[in-house]
């Protein structure tokens, strides 16, 4: 096995003939924004400092390694990671911790070196042991399970704690699944957020179709005439203004007039 350990401004290789290993650090892990660290499978690093985090560079199989923090003290994870959502496919692009355990003393997550509009986050498939974990503002905690796990959670201002989701599950039953509803912006595990034309309706001549929407996303309008064939942008892109849930709409002009069926559907533009 090979480890290659970028440390602030020093590289160091080392080489081990066994897969597993203890890494121990007793300071800080400072990663530099150009920096990257490499484990494999079963690795353990200990630290009895903080983790700070600097670069986006993945973590490359430190998802199947464990990552200890040791002693009673307090420790700081400075975390500098694009925030891929709750999808369980986020873990194999982005900083991810096999299992994250606390022996006791606290545990602070913090956005520290934003790199993105919205909040950074921290992935972890299992969070394990005691003591206190401290989610800061603005961060986001997302985990696969926390079984092992003894201690208490703390969240700051808007700071998250939440479980990772599988991509294809349709975890609210609203008939779109997880990975759909990422792309959307909508909730996972709210069946009232969902992508949908929620009123069609004759206006004189006229039919307005209306439908849910997100801050930031971009819709088109689409219609056929014959059930079961392929839909054809009608409306020009509607980009909405940043913020929550909302609705747009828009005025099919002279459609009950004309004595053909219309099909509406809406299509969200990447």
């Amino acid at each position: 096995m090979k480890q290659i350990l970028r440390i602030a401004t020093v590289f160091a290789v080392l080489t081990a003939i066994v897969t597993a290993s203890t890494n121990d650090f007793y300071g800080d892990l400072d990663l530099a924004p150009d920096g990257s660290l490499i484990g494999d499978s079963n690795t353990w690093y200990r630290l009895w400092g903080n983790f700070n985090n600097q670069t986006t560079n993945p973590a490359y199989n430190v998802f199947t390694s464990t990552f200890e923090f040791m002693g009673g003290g307090a420790h700081n994870v400075e975390q500098f990671s694009v925030n891929r959502g709750p999808l369980y496919s986020a873990i194999s692009n982005n900083w991810a911790f096999g299992t994250l355990r606390l022996s006791g003393g606290t545990l602070t997550v913090t956005d520290i070196h934003p790199n993105s509009s919205g909040s950074d986050a921290i992935y972890a498939q299992n969070l394990t042991g005691n003591g206190v974990l401290n989610i800061g503002n603005g961060m986001v905690f997302y985990f696969a399970s926390t079984n092992g796990w003894t201690g208490t959670v703390n969240i700051t201002g808007n700071g998250v704690f939440r479980q990772l989701l599988a991509d294809g599950d349709d975890t609210d039953g609203d008939g779109m699944i997880n990975w759909h509803e990422w792309l959307c912006g909508t909730e996972m595990t709210n069946s009232a957020s969902v992508l949908r034309i929620t009123r069609i309706a004759k206006e004189g001549n006229d039919i307005r179709v209306t439908w849910t929407t997100e801050g930031s996303h971009t819709y088109i309008l689409q219609t056929n005439t014959v059930p079961g064939t392929g839909y054809g942008d009608f409306s020009p892109p509607i980009t909405m203004p940043p913020g929550g849930e909302s609705t747009t709409n828009y005025l099919h002009i002279g459609a009950a007039t004309n004595h053909t069926r219309f099909f509406y559907r809406v299509r969200l533009v990447p």
